[in-house]
């Protein structure tokens, strides 16, 4: 007898919550406020939540796009929607930072010492690495524009090699273990901070996120060889992932304990995947799934809000309010606000901004984006095949 399949999903709400988790997480990273925010572990390393978009996006892509990558059409037309997802918004705030920057020359005009503008990662050469998606392929010595685009460069790249092995190669799991073994060991030997590479060898840090995530896909698409568990036993093994989520994210930091993070992250997208605990009901409520859906722009917009949010307020209120604080370590930093109560609401500000920025960028940058590159790939030659007239078997699943 032929062991039952796994239902076809086609949204993983759960993973959706997850991601916009993950997102807010990124922008409390980048936000150094007077707070016992900044001082959390989990916070001080969230720039490892990376790293689970990386795993996350390498198990919605197979799932989705895996069987249709047998041809150069499929692989033409999986470049063309992917670009259109990820461009759109990217050269917008590629724009926004250079509108930024430009503003900071303009207002430095006739100071005795006016703002460095257009220099060090905002050098004008790293427009046109950013226009190519070629600005993480270990061109520059540092971060540029908009920085955790860099990561947009490497997924791109990604799904690149993604497409071209799939159709010279098929998907062997031989591949998927080859990355497994070769990247960790790679990093290890190019990396002093573990997994926190970005612009230099971060290539390498998102093939082998999202290998990972293709493996995540072939497990879960696998006839369940086990009787499934209930409800309660299910909700205690998502509590104890998420457990071990937070416990690894926080202990890890920049040692070599963090090149196992997207193993980590993988165990948390097969959990979860499955949707079969009461935690995956939370992480589909309905705010947690408006957050996954902003999460794109919530990545991609925060960190201009970031760095301009105390700068608007110098200039509006003439308030100076970075303040020197002692780490444990006994190295000093600069953090934003007086005290802990205001700095704390500083962050809940930052994080309110991104939100509003993200809803907007979702609406009319990200969106349209998408539906363009849709129009301009057209619908996939199997569906043409079976629609001489009229749908047969059903509609393509959107991508």
């Amino acid at each position: 007898m032929t062991p039952p399949q796994r239902p076809a999903a086609t949204h993983f709400e759960a993973l959706d919550g997850w991601r916009g988790v993950c997102a807010c997480c990124v922008v409390l990273f980048h936000f150094h406020g007077y707070s016992p925010i900044y001082t959390s572990p989990l916070v001080r390393n969230s720039y490892l939540f990376v790293d689970f978009f990386f795993v996350l996006s390498g198990f919605v892509i197979a799932w989705n796009y895996a069987a249709r990558l047998d041809s150069w059409h499929g692989v033409k037309r999986f470049l063309i929607l992917r670009l259109g997802r990820v461009y759109p918004l990217h050269i917008f705030m590629l724009f926004c930072f250079l509108a930024y920057e430009t503003v900071k020359l303009v207002n430095g005009l006739g100071r005795p010492s006016p703002p460095p503008t257009f220099t060090g990662g905002n050098q004008p050469m790293a427009v046109v690495t950013n226009l190519f998606l070629v600005q993480s392929l270990n061109i520059h010595d540092s971060l540029t524009w908009n920085g955790p685009s860099w990561s947009i460069s490497t997924e791109f790249w990604t799904y690149v090699v993604f497409a071209l092995i799939s159709v010279w190669l098929g998907m062997r799991n031989w591949v998927l273990v080859a990355a497994a073994v070769t990247a960790p060991l790679l990093l290890y030997q190019v990396s002093k901070t573990g997994m926190d590479i970005t612009y230099d060898y971060g290539l390498i840090r998102c093939l082998f996120g999202f290998a990972l995530g293709v493996a995540c896909c072939r497990i879960y698409r696998r006839p369940p060889q086990m009787p499934q568990l209930g409800v309660g036993a299910m909700t205690t093994l998502e509590c104890a992932v998420v457990a071990a989520v937070v416990l690894f994210v926080s202990a890890a930091g920049t040692s070599g304990l963090s090149l196992l993070a997207p193993f980590v992250f993988a165990l948390a997208v097969l959990v979860f995947a499955a949707e079969q605990g009461l935690l995956s009901r939370l992480f589909g409520l309905p705010l947690l799934k408006w957050l996954g859906t902003l999460s794109y722009s919530i990545y991609l917009t925060h960190y201009l809000i970031v760095i301009a949010f105390p700068v608007a307020i110098k200039q509006v209120f003439h308030l100076d309010l970075w303040t020197p604080f002692e780490l444990p370590s006994g190295q000093y930093v600069r953090l934003f606000g007086r005290n802990e109560l205001e700095g704390t609401f500083f962050y809940l500000v930052v994080l309110a901004l991104t939100l509003a920025f993200s809803a907007f960028t979702y609406r009319w940058i990200e969106t349209p984006g998408r539906n363009w590159s849709r129009r301009w790939a057209g619908r996939p030659k199997a569906a043409q095949a079976a629609e001489p007239g009229r749908p047969a078997g059903g509609q393509v699943p959107s991508p």
